[in-house]
């Protein structure tokens, strides 16, 4: 309620410093005692009779108590600070002590010892030192100047502070905090009698300057400005200059030029002591006229509009206070020094090039640099002042608003000034040494709707008396003194009145560029702050809602501080609200308190009837709306509590056990017939067979226990809830009426979030379906709280449908909660007309169809049909022969209540049943459910599933007809299913067998009887089957599992789950998720394995020409285009830059894109009737996007030619990738018209190839055909030498089945041959020789029956023997063989000479292979050939050097 001095610093060791100035002081005179922060009010009496001279005997004083020594020689020992000079930032992190010719300065350090106390860091000196050229110069005004942040420090922080020191010799030296000196100048031959300030400021409002950055120097008869943009860009630029040169250990500084600045010389003041920037004004134009009339007489020139001015205003004498007005836009001549200091740089720059240059000067001492030129001073004229000849002004200070200033002079006297007039408007006299200082308060914006830049300042004026040793706060400039503070007598007061330097109107925003805004410093080492409230400012007409703004600021900072253990915590919240006299703001001190979350709620009870009581006292005439508003709100809140003080009590109740069985609750609760409740039965137990026993639906939804019903706070429980007033005409006659409890209506707040009201449906329904207690009991409560049904009914649906899986036994307490809240609702809107639909159910079918939680949805579904069914009075009928009726009077008296309620008549269960629009909504939304259900434990089958699914009937609904085979395709594909793993046989083959057992059965019958008792006897076979499988789940593999369940979804969906349907969008599936991570081309492969096994021709080709142009065609563009590009394999970073896959995944993404292309062109040859997309009958609603299907049949026709470019094309990227066959440029093989046609939409109609074309093409295609056989065999390891493997024997089997490739790629090359218009028998003719080239001949005799050329062959044949035999002969041993040569013909030798062995890849074959060779050679050739007898010679030979040669081993 009153001023307090706060501690805002201090230092570390105090007498340290004393010690550094003093250091002739003994250590006694340091005071040892903190002073007491939380005094007492007192009223100050001093001697020299104050308080009778000026009556202050009425007012409240705040005194200090401190420890001042009465001792004369130790108060002027403790007065020591003020002998010094100050300056502390006002971001109070640094602070300069400057006396004579030392400074020390300290800044703020953390101290790990006060860890967790109020002040954690303390003030510890950093730099000492003695400053001065001499022993003359001394230091005369010292100024700490933050620099604010370029967003490389700490949020909001300075970046750093730099210390301006003013001599006796007039320099001005700049220094870092660490003592670095950054700059120093010679700015006037006077000595620097002050340092001040002015920082930017943003405008209060429209019209008003802003106040920028500026640092003024006062000299005895001069000031100095210096810009600060400029002062702030030189102090950055120098001390990033250091940064560097310290890093890099060097000394050679750049000396800075120097600061720009403008220089005015008051003559017509006798003595300037003090002085104060008042900033720019702009005069009106009277004030403009009456100033030129009084300076310039009655010939005076006006100009048209008044000029800009900056005001100064100067305390001293003769006149005692000065006002100087220097007109803007005057150009001060400060640019000679700049140019001559240019001139001096340029002068000794060619010197020193001259003499090295020469070679002289090398050693010649250096020139003294001259004394900087001093630029004259420009007159400022006195425009008028306050005169008094014998009062000598001494201080002066300017208020933070500018709009008054306040002066202390030699008589003792502070008088305060009004800037704008330029008159006193107030004198305090008693005074003497006085120090001022000003603090702005700015109100407090409690009002949330109140807009926060319409606020007020108020301007409060500190005078600090140090002889009298008392603090005075007074309010300007007429208002009375608000606070007084006993202090000690060497305190000193410090004010800076600036802040920041270097913000703009930008960076200011978030910045808070003052810490404080007035300080006093103790001798024992605190600094103080002076807290003022703001209402202290106000009037008595509004000092009472100030008054309670201060007691709302109170109350919520004990809130903050306190804890539930706290002593008094109950009698001071209470004392604080109920002393508050506005209601609004008691309103708002209520609601904090009712949002303290470890309060009570029997605290709270409390508090809330003492306000009711406080405000039901008063006459209901004298409340005003705001009381009324309050009163209302708390009895809302009073309702609200007895709720939760209710349920709670009902939660913590044990739980009563379950008397009645699953199929007991189906039949007897909800009225279902036992067929269909033995349906129910079986699907929530096939669930529970099928996801156990680790199901994580089953994991993550556990029933609740006591424990966890009643974890709400009772704040979240009442901040879930808003009120209004229900007026009536009566209220609106009589409006100065009390509100009553049933004209407040409490509703669900439209702010609580989604998981609130999750929280309040559990604390408010948990414990009754757990059994804790009986929904009469709970409703019975939930009436007196004037809650709305329809937000209850949301409350308990939220709650119920929150879990996955809900228990069958939690089903009564949900019929009991949805039937009592149903019978609160208006009747009108649960019963309606029978062609319409009811709100009341739409929005609970509604909530079900979007609820995720299939499980706890269904059984909901249930529950809240049996209601609605009871509301319409309408029972289920047995549908089977031994259902009995007795089953539907077990709740006559209920049904009787709930139709007398609902205005209709009880119907009797032998009439017909009425069938009205929402028990067909119910029906539709059961059979639904029951689908769902299916969906989802084929769903929760899974384990480990990364991107888990959900499904509900809304989203099926919403997403096409195609949503169905899509939500199952998607979790085949994250399963990463096989089509072999989609298919369950079991049932089919044990009906089948069941239907061969029972043909004899039938054989004796009458058609028409046979067919019944047929069709009846596999009904049985199917159910005594499904029992059994059923009773088998849990012994069954997930596999199994799964083929099980998707024989289910069969049955339930036989048009959506049609087998291409489903393969279809299997086949989508995994190609979507390929194409999001193409390395993983086993999707591709999977997605071609189903696309292989749809069988309507129709849709493989729709699906198929999709997949191509959404996933396939750009990728296989960019990579036929790359190897055209490099002519080889491309390298993996080009693989991955223009492709996005490795090389290694490009070799079989290409081979996949062939057997794509495969596919499609068979889809192509083949003829089927277009597929009819059917929906099951619950399902006939959807709407959404289009499906699969739908889209497949609509794509066009593909152009079979143009699929044969492509496959002709991936075919030979496939071999160069796979044989890494290199200079081979795959575009290349094709002409123009086939480069042209590739890649283009599959159905278009292109210009396509023909067989005709260039020989040049021929060849080269002949040519690459060849080098792919070659590369192929080469495939194949060499052969061993032991001729004992036959062709038909198992180890040549699986020999050969090593080599896949070498057989696969040699075929491929045959049909390209064959598409290609070239010779097939030479290519076949081509891979034989290779094959014997290579050693490999069992192979080759393989390839060699196909053969249609056999005398080219032979011939063929023939060369190769000739070159194994030349090769044995004349390469392997010549010395040898010579008498074998010897023996042979002229002919056969010089054949023999004339063949090249080193063109066999593998000469080294055994002798006895060769002849094998010959044989076949010679069979072959016409045997009046000249060849055919050199075969025979050769084979003779042959046979020779075989035999030679197996003896010599």
């Amino acid at each position: 309620m009153s001023c307090q001095l706060l501690l805002l610093s201090k230092f570390q060791d105090i007498a340290s410093v004393r010690r550094f100035f003093f250091p002739s002081l003994s250590k006694e005179g340091t005071p040892n005692k903190d002073v007491d922060l939380n005094s007492t009010p007192a009223d100050l009496k001093d001697n020299d009779g104050w308080e009778q001279d000026w009556g202050f005997d009425d007012q409240e004083v705040t005194t200090e108590t401190s420890n001042v020594d009465t001792n004369g020689d130790k108060e002027l020992q403790n007065k020591w600070l003020q002998n010094c000079l100050l300056s502390l930032s006002p971001t109070n992190d640094v602070l300069a002590i400057a006396h004579e010719n030392k400074i020390c300065v300290l800044t703020q350090k953390w101290d790990p010892k006060k860890k967790g106390e109020e002040i954690d860091s303390s003030l510890t000196p950093v730099w000492e030192g003695v400053l001065g050229l001499d022993e003359r110069e001394t230091i005369s005004a010292v100024l700490c100047l933050p620099l604010s942040s370029q967003k490389r420090s700490t949020q909001g922080g300075p970046d750093w502070t730099c210390i301006i020191v003013g001599f006796s010799s007039g320099f001005v030296r700049m220094y870092t905090q660490n003592g670095v000196l950054l700059l120093s100048q010679l700015l006037h031959m006077e000595k620097v009698e002050r340092l001040k300030c002015r920082t930017y400021s943003p405008p209060r409002f429209l019209g008003l300057s802003e106040t920028h950055d500026e640092l003024l120097i006062m000299y005895t008869k001069s000031i100095v400005s210096i810009d600060g943009f400029s002062l702030v860009q030189s102090l950055r630029a120098c001390c990033n200059q250091v940064a560097r040169a310290t890093a890099s250990g060097t000394e050679n500084l750049l000396q800075p030029p120097p600061l720009e600045y403008k220089k005015w010389f008051l003559a017509e003041q006798e003595q300037v002591c003090d002085y104060v920037a008042c900033g720019v004004a702009c005069a009106n134009p009277f004030d403009q006229l009456k100033a030129a009339s009084m300076l310039g007489g009655v010939k005076a020139s006006v100009k048209t509009s008044p000029p800009t001015m900056s005001v100064f205003m100067t305390s001293g004498n003769h006149p005692y206070v000065g006002f100087f007005y220097a007109i803007e836009g005057f150009t001060q001549p400060i640019l000679s020094e700049v140019a001559i200091a240019m001139a001096n740089k340029i002068k000794s720059a060619i010197l020193s090039a001259a003499s090295g240059w020469l070679g002289f000067g090398g050693k010649a001492k250096e020139e003294k640099e001259k004394p900087p030129k001093i630029e004259p001073a420009t007159p400022l004229p006195l425009r008028f002042g306050l005169p008094d000849k014998r009062r000598v002004g001494e201080n002066i200070i300017l208020s933070p608003n500018n709009n008054y200033a306040a002066t202390t002079d030699s008589f003792g006297r502070v008088i305060l000034i009004d800037v704008q007039r330029g008159v006193a408007v107030r004198m305090w006299k008693g005074y003497r040494d006085a120090q001022l200082g000003w603090v702005e308060v700015k109100e407090e914006n409690v009002e949330p709707c109140k807009n926060h830049d319409l606020y007020r300042l108020a301007q409060f004026l500190i005078i600090y008396a140090p002889r009298r040793g008392i603090l005075e706060v007074w309010l300007a400039a007429h208002g009375p003194r608000v606070a007084a503070f006993n202090v000690s007598k060497s305190s000193c007061l410090i004010c800076p009145c600036y802040g920041m330097m270097g913000l703009n109107n930008v960076t200011c925003k978030g910045v808070k560029s003052k810490a404080f805004l007035c300080a006093l410093i103790d001798p024992d080492g605190m600094i103080k702050t002076i807290h003022i409230p703001f209402h202290l400012a106000l009037s008595d007409k509004s000092i009472k809602r100030a008054r309670d703004l201060h007691l709302l600021k109170k109350l919520k900072a004990f809130l903050k501080e306190s804890a539930e253990d706290r002593e008094g915590l109950e009698e001071t919240i209470l004392q604080l609200l109920l002393d508050m006299k506005v209601a609004s703001i008691a309103h708002q001190a209520l609601e904090r308190v009712l949002s303290t979350k470890y309060l009570p709620i029997q605290l709270m009870q409390k508090v809330v009837r003492a306000c009711i009581k406080k405000l039901e006292s008063r006459a209901k005439e004298s409340l005003d709306l705001d009381s009324r508003i309050m009163l209302m709100f708390c009895k809302a809140q009073k309702s609200l509590m007895t709720l939760y003080s209710s349920v709670s009590l009902l939660n913590n109740s044990e739980p009563e056990p379950q008397k009645l069985s699953q199929l007991e609750i189906l039949t007897d609760i909800l009225h279902l017939s036992p067929t269909d409740a033995s349906v129910v039965v079986n699907v929530l137990s096939r669930y529970d067979l099928m996801t156990s026993p680790s199901s994580p639906t089953k994991q993550s939804s556990r029933v609740q226990f006591s424990e966890d019903v009643a974890k709400l706070p009772v704040t979240s429980f009442l901040h879930a809830f808003s009120y209004r007033t229900l007026h009536t005409k009566e209220d609106d006659s009589k409006a100065t009426s009390a509100f009553s409890d049933k004209q407040i209506s409490v509703t669900v707040s439209k702010e609580a979030s989604e998981e609130r009201q999750h929280a309040l449906g559990e604390f408010l329904f948990g414990g009754c379906l757990h059994g804790k207690c009986q929904a009469q009991e709970i409703m019975a409560a939930l009436q007196q709280s004037n809650l709305p049904p329809n937000q209850l009914l949301n409350l308990l649906m939220m709650h119920w449908l929150s879990v996955g899986r809900r228990s069958l036994n939690m089903l009564v307490g949900l019929y009991e909660l949805v039937k009592s809240i149903t019978a609160l609702a208006d009747v009108s809107e649960v019963v309606v007309d029978s062609n319409t639909s009811s709100t009341w159910w739409q929005h609970v079918r509604n909530m079900c169809s979007q609820s995720e939680h299939c499980y706890a949805a269904y059984l909901a579904v249930l529950t809240c049909k049996a209601v609605a069914a009871e509301a319409l009075g309408i029972r289920s009928k047995a549908k089977d022969p031994d259902a009995d009726s007795a089953s539907t009077t077990s709740d006559d008296n209920e049904q009787q209540d709930m139709c007398c309620a609902s205005g209709d008549a009880s119907l009797d269960s032998q009439d017909w049943e009425s069938l009205t629009v929402d028990m067909e909504l119910w029906e539709v939304l059961y059979r639904q459910f029951e689908d769902i259900m299916a969906i989802s434990t084929l769903i929760h089958l899974s384990v480990n599933m990364e991107q888990p699914i959900t499904v509900s009937v809304s989203k099926l609904l919403n997403s096409g007809k195609g949503s169905i085979p899509e939500v199952i395709a998607r979790y085949i594909v994250q399963q990463q299913l096989n089509p072999a793993s989609l298919f369950f046989t079991f049932t089919i083959q044990e009906s089948t067998e069941n239907e061969n057992s029972l043909e004899g059965v039938y054989s004796g019958q009458n058609e028409t009887q046979k067919v019944k008792d047929k069709r009846k006897s596999k009904v049985e076979c199917k159910k005594e089957i499904e029992k059994l499988l059923l009773e088998n789940i849990t012994e069954m593999s997930y596999s199994d599992r799964v083929k099980y369940q998707l024989e289910e979804l069969r049955q339930r969906f036989p048009h959506s789950l049609q087998n291409d349907i489903l393969l279809a969008n299997c086949c989508w599936e995994y190609a979507v998720v390929w194409n999001k991570d193409p390395e993983i081309t086993q999707n591709l492969d999977l997605s071609l394995e189903f696309l292989r096994l749809v069988q309507n021709a129709v849709l493989r080709q729709g699906v198929s020409s999709l997949l191509w142009h959404m996933f396939i065609q750009k990728r296989a563009a960019a990579a036929a285009h790359l190897m055209e590009k490099v002519g080889k394999p491309p390298k993996d970073r080009l693989c991955r830059k223009e492709v996005g896959v490795t090389d290694s995944t490009l070799v079989t993404f290409i081979s996949l894109c062939a057997d794509f292309m495969e596919i499609l062109m068979d889809a192509n040859c083949e003829a089927n009737e277009v597929p009819v997309c059917n929906t099951e009958h619950a399902w006939q609603k959807m709407q959404g996007p289009t499906s699969l299907v739908e889209l497949a049949i609509d794509q066009k026709a593909t152009n079979y030619g143009l699929l044969r470019v492509h496959y002709h094309l991936l075919k030979i990227m496939s071999a160069v990738l796979a044989l890494k066959m290199k200079s081979v440029k795959v575009l290349s093989l094709f002409d123009s018209k086939g480069r042209a046609a590739l890649f283009k939409d599959l159905h278009a109609h292109p210009l396509l190839p023909s067989q005709k074309v260039d020989q040049d093409l021929l060849v080269a295609r002949k040519n690459f055909l060849c080098r792919v056989i070659s590369s192929a065999v080469a495939t194949i390891d060499p052969p061993a030498s032991s001729p004992s493997i036959g062709g038909s024997s198992p180890a040549f089997k699986k020999h050969r089945s090593l080599y896949s490739s070498a057989f696969k790629w040699p075929q491929v090359a045959l049909n390209l041959t064959r598409d290609f218009g070239l010779d097939v028998d030479f290519m076949k003719r081509y891979h034989v020789c290779e094959l014997y080239s290579y050693g490999h001949d069992k192979f080759a005799e393989e390839v060699m029956t196909s053969v249609t050329e056999h005398e080219e062959l032979g011939l063929q044949l023939l060369t190769v023997a000739g070159q194994r035999v030349a090769y044995e002969i004349f390469k392997r041993d010549i010395d040898a063989n010579f008498q074998h040569l010897a023996g042979m013909s002229v002919t056969l030798t010089r054949w023999l000479s004339t063949l090249d062995p080193t063109t066999l890849h593998y000469p080294l074959s055994p002798l006895s292979w060769t002849v094998t060779l010959l044989e076949q050679a010679a069979s072959r050739l016409s045997e009046s050939s000249k060849d055919h007898e050199l075969a025979l010679e050769l084979l003779e030979k042959t046979k020779i050097l075989a035999s030679f040669s197996n003896q010599s081993t």
